[in-house]
């Protein structure tokens, strides 16, 4: 009987940890797994960026890379976020002239520090989820069109709305509402992790009764066990009396 019960308290105390552990997981916050960060790299060639409509995920970054090797021609990038025509602004983009190459000395240091062959923007803060009509436009007077659009890591926000604290070239509507998706998602989410804990709660408290109820149950049958192995002891003792 004392192992039947240590195996019923041991049964009871694995349970009883395990459901410890789901409820310890569920009040764990929602594991978000982000993007990793890459570059992408845009070819700027004489006929223009290539690609010239690449899709990119927020975090991710692009870098232009001038490759067009016509005797004193010069690549420029620029995006307006504000529409001034200045490319000036904060959120403004200027590459400034981007050459094929830079001239060096015999060290590999550029003689000329305003030279430069690369150009890079990062989408993670300044610039976010968006879609951006850039232009690139050559010290020969020429001017191409090029688009880069941005989708949110959260697939949550609509990949043409206009990015974070920015502007959209070519948009003239001035007040533009900020995405809710993400943010309505998140309060769901958060409703539905307080819901679900109050009721592991809830099951928890009711096992740890029922188990409680259960070694109670248990103790009064061992004491009526033993108050029984008492009594036929006592009778088997007054037995031998007699037949003395």
């Amino acid at each position: 009987m004392q192992f039947v019960a240590n195996h019923s308290s041991q049964s009871r105390l694995a349970l009883m940890a395990t459901l410890l552990m789901l409820l310890a997981v569920s009040l764990l916050p929602a594991s978000v797994v982000a993007h990793d960060a890459g570059t992408f790299t845009v070819i700027v060639k004489e006929s223009g960026p290539t690609p010239n409509n690449p899709q990119l995920v927020y975090n991710d970054s692009v870098w232009w890379y001038n490759v067009d090797s016509r005797e004193n021609i010069t690549h420029r990038i620029v995006w307006d976020s504000d529409g001034d025509g200045l490319y000036n602004g904060t959120l403004d983009w200027d590459s400034g002239n981007m050459s094929y190459e830079c001239e060096t000395d015999e060290n590999g240091t550029k003689l000329d520090d305003d030279c430069r062959v690369t150009y890079e923007i990062p989408f993670n803060g300044t610039w976010g989820a968006g879609t951006y009509e850039y232009q690139d436009i050559s010290s020969d007077g020429v001017i191409m069109n090029s688009t880069i659009s941005v989708v949110s890591d959260s697939h949550t926000s609509d990949p043409n709305s206009p990015p974070v604290g920015g502007y959209e070239f070519g948009n003239d509507e001035e007040n533009q509402e900020p995405q809710s998706d993400e943010s309505e998602e998140e309060r769901n989410w958060l409703l539905w992790l307080a819901g679900a804990s109050g009721l592991l709660s809830i099951l928890l408290i009711g096992l740890l009764l029922a188990m409680r109820s259960n070694d109670s149950l248990l103790n009064d049958d061992e004491g009526i066990e033993d108050d029984s192995a008492v009594m036929n002891s006592d009778s088997d003792i007054n037995e031998i009396a007699e037949e003395e």
